[in-house]
C-alpha cells in the first residue's frame, strides 16, 4: 500500500500562515488588554468577585466560602463599603461542586486582571452563542449582517451589563444552546453532563430546564439522564474529597436563603406598582398567569415535533421568565440574545425587502436599551429603569410570535430553497 505524502508548506505559504497567527495573537491581546483596562476604570463586577472571592478564600485561606466574611470582601470591592438595603449582597449562591470553575481565576491576585479575563471569556462565549444558534436555526445571513449580529452580540446594552457586572449568564447562554446542539445531534450522555453545569445559575433559565425535562422524559432518552446522574455523582464525590464531610452543603443552603431574603432583583410586581399603584397587582397577576398558560400551551404543542419549533419554544421560554414575577438581575436578561436570530432569520427570509426590515429591528434593539439608560442616568428616573427591564423580554415575546408561524409550518420547499439562494 502507498501513502501520498502531504505536500511541504512553501516558505510563501509559511509567510501568510505566520502573518494570520501574528495577526490573531495581537488582536486577542488588545481585547484582553482592553477588558482588563475596562475592569479598572469602570465599578462593579461583583457577579465575578463573590465566586472569585470564595474561592480564594477557600484555596489560600481555608474560609467557609459562603460565609458572610466572603461577601463583605467582595461588597468593599464592588462599593467600597457594606452593602446598603436594596444594594446587592453578593453572597456566593453557586454550589461548590461547581466552585471550581473560578479556581484558575483564583489563582489570580489582582481583581482586575482576574475581572478582565473573566469580561473576555464571557464575550467569546457569547460570540459563540450567536454562531451556534445560526447553525441551529440553519440561517446563513448575508455577510454585512453576520458581521452586524456578531457585533450586536457585544455592544447592545444587556450583554455589556452582563460583562460589566461579571455575571456567568453569557456562559449560561452558550451551555443552554449546547445542550440542545447535544440534544438534536442525539449527544444524549454528553447533554446530560452539560446540564449539570446549568446548575450554576439556576434561577435564570429554571422553566427552560423544565421543558427540557419534560421533552427528555416524553422522548425516554433515558442516556441523557444517565449523563446527569454520572456527572452529578463525579463532581459531588470530587467536592466531598476537597471539602471533607461535605460540610459546604447547609452553609450553601442558608446562603441561598440570605440571598432570596436580601430581596435584590427586578419583579414584575415592583415594576407595575410603581407605574399603576392601584391596579399593579392585579396586573402582575394577570402577566404571569398569562405566560405561563402562554408557555404551558406551546410546550405541549412543541413536543414530538420538528426540533426547529423547539428551539422557537425553548427562546420563548427564557424570554418569558422574567415575567412570571421572580427576582430576576438586569444582567440576566443576556440568555434572551438567541431569541434575537430567530426574528432576525424569519424576518430576513420571509419578505421582499426583509433585510430592511430585520436592519429596523436590529436598530431597535440597540438603540432604544441605550437610549432608556442614558435618560435613566440623566434624569434620575426609575420608570426609565423599569421600562429597559421589561424592553427586551417584551421585544422578544413580540417577535417570536410574529414570526412564529414561519418556525411551525412544515419544512422547506424546494421552491422556498430556490428563493433563499437567490437572495
Amino acid at each position: 500500500m502507498k501513502f501520498n505524502r502531504k505536500r511541504a508548506l512553501t516558505p510563501r505559504e509559511i509567510r501568510i500562515l505566520s502573518l494570520f497567527g501574528l495577526a490573531a495573537l495581537i488582536v486577542l491581546s488588545v481585547w484582553v488588554g482592553a477588558n482588563i483596562w475596562l475592569s479598572r476604570i469602570i465599578p462593579g463586577g461583583g457577579g465575578f468577585f463573590s465566586g472569585w472571592a470564595g474561592a480564594r478564600s477557600f484555596l489560600f485561606d481555608r474560609i467557609q466560602p459562603y460565609s458572610g466574611t466572603v461577601a463583605g470582601q467582595v461588597q468593599q470591592l464592588v462599593y467600597g463599603r457594606s452593602a446598603r438595603p436594596g444594594e446587592n449582597p453578593y453572597i456566593l449562591t453557586t454550589p461548590f461542586f461547581l466552585l471550581p470553575v473560578y479556581f484558575p481565576f483564583a489563582l489570580i491576585a489582582d481583581p482586575a486582571i482576574a475581572r478582565g479575563l473573566w469580561m473576555f471569556f464571557a464575550e467569546a462565549a457569547l460570540l459563540a452563542t450567536a454562531l451556534l444558534i445560526l447553525r441551529l436555526i440553519e440561517w446563513q445571513p448575508r455577510r454585512f449582517f453576520l458581521i452586524a449580529f456578531f457585533l450586536l452580540s457585544i455592544f447592545s446594552f444587556y450583554p455589556a451589563v452582563s460583562f460589566i457586572e461579571g455575571s456567568p449568564a453569557a456562559f449560561l447562554g452558550l451551555l443552554y444552546f449546547c445542550i440542545l446542539w447535544a440534544y438534536y445531534f442525539e449527544q444524549d450522555e454528553l447533554a446530560g453532563a452539560l446540564l449539570v453545569f446549568s446548575l450554576f445559575l439556576w434561577g435564570a433559565g429554571f422553566l427552560f430546564l423544565i421543558l427540557l425535562f419534560s421533552r427528555i422524559i416524553l422522548e425516554r432518552r433515558a442516556r441523557v439522564l444517565a449523563g446527569f446522574g454520572m456527572t452529578l455523582s463525579i463532581l459531588l464525590v470530587i467536592s466531598f474529597l476537597i471539602f471533607p464531610g461535605g460540610n459546604w452543603i447547609y452553609p450553601f443552603l442558608t446562603a441561598n436563603l440570605a440571598a432570596i431574603r436580601s430581596g435584590f432583583g427586578v419583579t414584575t410586581s415592583s415594576i407595575f406598582l410603581r407605574l399603576w399603584p392601584i391596579y399593579g397587582t392585579r396586573i402582575t397577576q394577570s402577566v404571569a398567569v398569562f405566560a405561563l398558560i402562554m408557555l404551558l400551551y406551546e410546550w405541549y404543542r412543541a413536543h414530538h415535533t420538528d426540533f426547529r419549533r423547539f428551539i422557537w419554544v425553548a427562546c420563548l421560554t427564557l424570554a418569558a421568565t422574567p415575567l412570571i414575577g421572580f427576582p430576576t438581575e438586569m444582567s440576566s436578561l443576556v440568555v434572551l440574545f438567541p431569541g434575537l436570530a430567530l426574528i432576525f432569520a424569519a424576518t430576513a427570509e420571509r419578505w421582499r425587502a426583509g433585510y430592511w426590515l430585520a436592519g429596523m429591528l436590529f436598530l431597535i434593539v440597540l438603540v432604544v436599551p441605550w437610549s432608556l439608560f442614558v435618560r435613566g442616568l440623566l434624569f434620575r428616573g426609575q420608570i426609565a429603569q423599569d421600562l429597559l427591564f421589561l424592553f427586551y423580554p417584551v421585544f422578544t415575546i413580540a417577535g417570536l410570535y410574529w414570526t412564529r408561524w414561519w418556525f411551525i409550518r412544515p419544512p422547506r420547499t424546494w421552491l422556498d430553497h430556490v428563493r433563499s439562494i437567490h437572495n
